[in-house]
């Protein structure tokens, strides 16, 4: 039977690094394997009202990404098997630096970078593909031409949003998931498949798997109770709904 990855989130440094290195093992002891960490930015593109609020708190108590990438290769060193995904954008790039983000990158083995506005810079995206820093390709509702070739360029995952937001424009015959991913893999898509955006409980994981994804993130919906008992059990429940 085919099983989904759960993609676990984690705004990091909210409400602190250190508290952030916590629920990391509190996803781990879940039977989480795979993980989206953010680096905070105050202006991050296309993101919820709630990653936006935790990203500017957590700078409010760091604003040194040093630090970030310290915890980082802290969890990396805690767990070594554990797939880490990091979400950046361009100006956390420019102020890590090229050289430290590619080393940073190896080092720590990172599976992928979803950065949103990337392809705002095509010269630095170029280049840090060149240096082996692969990266995810995004697909909504309404994409674009560009949307699909970039996911047949980029060596990274495809990350479709798994549900339209109220208002949003969707392309007449591409209006519920199961047709894009198939018209994905009817183009040429032969990357893995995520889905993530408005996943809120385990009936939309199944509603994902039947549309043929090979992944799918939890965001928001973990966010909430992040802090409390019941995160670990509410993770588990996720995980074997992709089962």
């Amino acid at each position: 039977m085919r099983c989904m990855k759960f993609i676990g989130y984690i705004p990091f440094g909210y409400p602190n690094i250190e508290k952030s290195i916590e629920i990391v093992e509190t996803y781990v002891a879940a039977g989480c394997k795979a993980l989206e960490i953010s680096f905070p930015t105050y202006d991050p593109v296309d993101e919820s009202e709630m990653i936006t609020e935790y990203m500017r708190k957590a700078l409010l108590n760091c604003n040194d990404y040093e630090k970030y990438m310290t915890g980082i290769q802290c969890v990396r060193d805690k767990h070594p098997n554990l797939e880490i995904n990091l979400l950046m954008f361009v100006d956390i790039i420019d102020q890590i630096g090229l050289e430290k983000l590619c080393s940073f990158y190896t080092k720590n083995r990172i599976a992928c970078i979803i950065c949103p506005d990337i392809d705002t810079n095509k010269e630095l995206k170029a280049y840090l593909v060149g240096n082996g820093i692969k990266f995810s390709s995004p697909v909504h509702y309404d994409f674009t031409e560009a949307e699909i070739k970039n996911c047949l360029n980029n060596d990274g995952f495809v990350y479709v949003q798994a549900f339209p937001t109220k208002g949003q424009k969707v392309i007449e015959g591409y209006d519920t998931l199961d047709k894009i991913i198939s018209y994905l893999k009817r183009v040429g898509v032969n990357q893995p498949i995520y889905a993530g955006v408005g996943i809120k409980t385990v009936e939309d994981v199944q509603l994902i798997k039947a549309a043929g994804a090979d992944g799918f993130f939890v965001g928001g919906t973990l966010m909430r109770i992040m802090e409390d008992d019941s995160l670990q059990l509410a993770i588990k429940q996720f995980i074997d709904a992709g089962k």
